[in-house]
């Protein structure tokens, strides 16, 4: 008898179909989140992997999409030299296919492309459904073992930040590419994971840069020497995170914080069913991993950012990295997500070890 379900790579076709699938599976918590991908899924895939990897399991009978699964590659610095990681992400199942059954066949095709291979992936903390999947150990799935924990920070864009080195900061420009690359090919290898650029592909048609402009890039200096940078970038024409709903407690908190932000200043929590509107930070490089000059480029890109409408700069970080110093103090929200290694081989954590702090480029996640 041929099986019920077919486990294919997924082609641009698939994108309408693979978008509802997204909007019909939203991340659980207090505040149910969905991450959204319009007009086109894969764009956003392009820019989370440089080398999209995405399966779908249809079903043969109603040609509906029933589940999706990306794991991709892209250039990451483990241990100081550049390699080729795979990154899991978008494990979505349609509410009509989360049988056991189903499962079982998805991730064992999942199993057979990942062979030996390990790769990353991040779960939200609250999304309890997700956590307790990967943790039991069946349906032939990877081993996950933890890997750190992210904070993702959203800053009040409209509240000035102090710092005496802001006007040491000036936007890049084509020109300043070498420097940069410089900067960067010195100090990302020191974090696990840093995603590799190639800033000389900025402003071209490359995927894995859409919508990055030189404009948007933060060069902080030193005694006329590159000393930090940063980039901003608007992904909303690709990207959007939707507030589904409010859960629990959470339905008061939200009006009690909207109340105080009104006052005080912070960010207002959108209405259910809203998408959140805000710039998101890359390629965050500090000499010494400063917290002082990151203070100083949060503070050029907040007074560039303050008049156009944004309610958010968004930006995510390692726990243990000192860079979270830089924002204790600023008015914003804290998002937390668990980070993990997984695996069907051997523990690849062992063989991680070189560098303790790890680096989330939240707006490729």
């Amino acid at each position: 008898m041929s099986s019920k379900f077919e486990v294919r790579r997924a082609c641009h076709e698939d994108s309408a179909q693979l978008l509802a699938l997204m909007a019909g599976t939203s991340q659980e918590g207090s505040i149910e989140l969905n991450f959204e991908r319009s007009p086109n899924y894969f764009y956003a895939t392009e820019i989370s992997t440089s080398d999209p990897d995405v399966w779908v399991m249809e079903d043969s009978a109603s040609n509906e999409l029933a589940a999706v699964f990306s794991i991709g590659k892209r250039w990451v610095y483990v241990n100081g030299v550049k390699e080729l990681v795979r990154y899991g992400s978008d494990l979505r199942i349609h509410q009509d296919y989360q049988g056991g059954r189903t499962l079982y066949q998805l991730f064992k095709h999942y199993k057979d492309l990942m062979q030996s291979d390990w790769m990353q992936t991040v779960i939200l903390e609250e999304n309890d459904a997700s956590i307790n999947t990967v943790s039991s150990g069946r349906l032939n799935l990877p081993t996950y073992y933890p890997f750190g924990r992210i904070v993702t920070h959203s800053i009040d864009s409209s509240r000035s930040i102090s710092s005496d080195l802001a006007n040491q900061v000036r936007p890049a420009t084509q020109s300043d590419v070498g420097i940069m690359q410089d900067f960067f090919n010195a100090n990302a290898p020191l974090k696990q994971f840093y995603p590799h650029y190639d800033f000389s592909l900025i402003g071209s048609d490359h995927a894995y840069y859409r919508d990055i402009k030189f404009e948007d890039i933060f060069l902080l200096f030193k005694e006329n020497r590159l000393a930090g940078m940063c980039g901003a970038w608007d992904q909303k024409k690709f990207k959007q995170t939707r507030f589904v709903s409010y859960k629990g407690v959470m339905k008061f908190l939200r009006v009690m914080n909207n109340i105080k932000t009104y006052f005080s200043g912070g960010i207002l929590l959108p209405k259910p069913g809203q998408c959140g509107d805000y710039i998101t930070l890359h390629s965050i490089l500090l000499e010494n991993n400063d917290s002082r000059l990151f203070l100083g480029l949060l503070s050029a890109i907040q007074q560039a950012y303050e008049n156009r409408k944004y309610d958010a700069i968004t930006f995510g970080l390692d726990e243990k990295d000192p860079l979270n110093a830089s924002c204790k103090h600023l008015k914003g929200i804290r998002l937390y997500s668990q980070h993990f290694l997984a695996s069907y081989g051997s523990n690849p954590v062992v063989d991680v070890i070189n560098q303790p702090i790890f680096y989330p480029e939240v707006g490729r996640l």
